[in-house]
């Protein structure tokens, strides 16, 4: 890392050293790391990036639900049309690991 955390990381509610531990394990694939580590790095390709960072001309609402700004935050926790279905699987994907 460049010594600045990403902006979810600055929080004193999220253990540092546990967000990355997965890091260290070595136990994916290189393209699978690369892309969690640019999710936690908010650099994934959304439309809020290709607007804001990419300076494209592009929309940066969220293509899905078309009312707030489409971040990597916004896709993985806050869109309220996915959290009517992909949140509930995705928990449940979960919690059936854990029992």
């Amino acid at each position: 890392m460049n010594g600045q955390l990403p902006r979810n990381l600055d929080g004193k509610l999220v253990d540092i050293e546990q967000s990355y531990i997965w890091l260290k394990s070595g136990d994916i694939k290189g393209e699978t790391e690369s892309t969690l580590v640019a999710a936690q790095d908010q650099a994934i390709s959304t439309n809020y990036f290709k607007n804001k960072i990419s300076k494209q001309e592009i929309e940066s609402k969220c293509r899905i639900c078309k009312q707030h700004e489409e971040t990597t935050d916004h896709l993985t926790s806050g869109c309220p049309i996915l959290a009517k279905n992909e949140y509930l699987m995705r928990h449940d994907k979960v919690c059936t690991h854990l029992h």
